[in-house]
């Protein structure tokens, strides 16, 4: 088992530094770009770029030349509501009408929460995506006592970002990085974050149940909760198995030597509390789902088989990104076969591609989901006028280019100080989980759809990891 582990280690570090470190050096020049045509592409750094590194540099040189005082104390409710009201003002001044699956998410919503089914399953977008009716009976059990309204809906998810926020705080500090403030406050600038409040979809609770199921394996080693947690995120979406997987692969090296030492005892009462688990895990999101499903989906809608994601994902035109290639009866075997006649050439430079963009785009489409599609009036997408809503129209304009620019420059400081963590490499057995959890996901956006709001989970193992980076350490563990 020390072998298994010390391989498992050396490849997820050594993988992930290589390919990491030359994306981050390589976007200093290159910049990954999202074009409101739903596709990638790339370009150059321009002068917004520029001014955006220069700022971001600029509030990470005094965050740091101050991290003890921050350290010392802040004022964490007067945080709490400054970010509050700030979000709500946000989410009111850029009063985004809901679009695309957000749109038949929130609409579906605020239907349930109304008792409004039959109105609910009317809506067309059940007839491409049925599995989402599971996220709109989410958001419509938490609407239930509550005002039925799309803002409380943004509301709902402002709270949860918070949660992610001070989350990733509490996941900093029991992980005994020792500025945890620093990563609290970076959690708090960071811009993507923030403007996904406008974004009422799966994302921010996928999020806030992930770091939350992290937090607790690490603060009381209890598997049974971590899964059930995990279980409940999992109702929400796929991507979250990974992060488990991490948790169960580090609990296994963690207990190895204390089982081999305690005999069948110890070895059937670890089996026992790993099978619980595992049961409330499935439980959780298997319940619910089918639950959901017999109600409204069984004979009502026909889904796509999962194979449609991994078959876009290797597309050539768009390097993976959604290209609406779908079908109901995509296989395992269209894979091989778009495989087989891509080749190796032309496949590897598919991964290529689409790892530099997915790895470094930086705003995680926040662009989009913040402001909505490139429209000349705002009608056609903000509920109603603000002082803002003339100045957010299209991605070409100053301020969301320069906007742009600043998430992409702040995630690239985050990028760059994680990179440096994984060359340190002075917590290994500690940070463990948050390599394999890296690492897994690396592995199956490989070849799944490409989107960079897919690594938005990840964002609290960065940040703890980048705040790994601020810590000068004397010793390798």
């Amino acid at each position: 088992m020390k072998f298994v582990k010390r391989a498992m280690d050396f490849i997820a570090r050594n993988v992930l530094l290589a390919v990491f470190g030359v994306i981050a050096v390589a976007a200093l020049f290159v910049k990954a770009m999202y074009s409101f045509d739903d596709s990638p592409y790339f370009t150059w750094t321009d002068g917004y770029d520029v001014l955006a590194f220069a700022l971001v540099l600029a509030v990470l040189g005094l965050i740091y030349r101050y991290r003890d005082r921050l350290q010392a104390g802040l004022p964490y409710r007067l945080c709490f509501l400054v970010y509050s009201l700030a979000a709500v003002l946000y989410v009111c001044m850029v009063p985004l009408t809901p679009f695309s699956d957000m749109g038949g998410v929130c609409c579906g919503a605020l239907s349930f929460a109304k008792f409004q089914w039959t109105e609910m399953l009317n809506d067309a977008y059940w007839t491409v995506f049925p599995g989402n009716l599971k996220l709109s009976v989410f958001w419509g059990v938490l609407l239930l006592p509550l005002p039925k309204t799309l803002l409380t809906l943004k509301i709902l998810n402002i709270f949860m970002i918070y949660g992610v926020i001070y989350g990733t705080r509490k996941l900093a500090e029991v992980y005994q990085v020792k500025y945890y403030n620093v990563v609290y406050l970076s959690a708090l600038l960071f811009l993507p974050l923030f403007l996904y409040a406008n974004h009422v979809y799966f994302d921010i609770p996928l999020v806030f149940l992930g770091t939350l199921a992290l937090w607790l394996h690490k603060k009381y080693g209890n598997l049974i909760l971590t899964c059930a947690v995990f279980g409940c995120a999992r109702f929400l979406r796929k991507n979250v198995s990974i992060f488990l997987l991490a948790v169960l692969i580090v609990y296994v090296f963690e207990h190895w030597e204390v089982w081999k030492k305690g005999g069948g005892k110890k070895i059937m009462a670890a089996a026992g509390e790993l099978l619980i688990g595992m049961a409330l895990f499935f439980a959780l999101y298997k319940v619910p789902g089918t639950l959901i499903e017999n109600a409204f989906i069984k004979g009502n809608f026909r889904s796509y088989p999962a194979w449609n994601q991994i078959y876009i994902g290797l597309n050539e035109a768009e390097f993976g990104f959604m290209d609406g290639d779908f079908s109901y009866d995509r296989s395992g075997q269209d894979v091989l076969d778009r495989l087989k006649e891509y080749g190796p050439v032309r496949v590897s430079k598919i991964l290529l591609k689409k790892t530099f963009w997915l790895w470094s785009q930086g705003t995680y489409q926040a662009q989009r989901y913040a402001f909505g599609e490139d429209v000349s009036d705002g009608a056609e997408k903000f509920e109603y006028e603000t002082v803002l809503t003339d100045f957010l129209l299209n991605d070409g304009q100053g301020l969301r280019r320069f906007l742009n620019s600043f998430m992409r420059a702040e995630y690239l400081a985050l990028f760059g100080l994680m990179v440096l963590t994984l060359y340190r490499d002075r917590r290994r057995e500690e940070l463990r989980v948050f390599y394999y959890a890296l690492m897994g996901t690396f592995l199956i956006l490989l070849v799944y759809e490409l989107k960079s709001r897919y690594i938005l989970p990840l964002l609290p193992v960065m940040l703890v990891l980048a705040g790994e980076g601020v810590e000068k350490r004397g010793t390798v563990s």
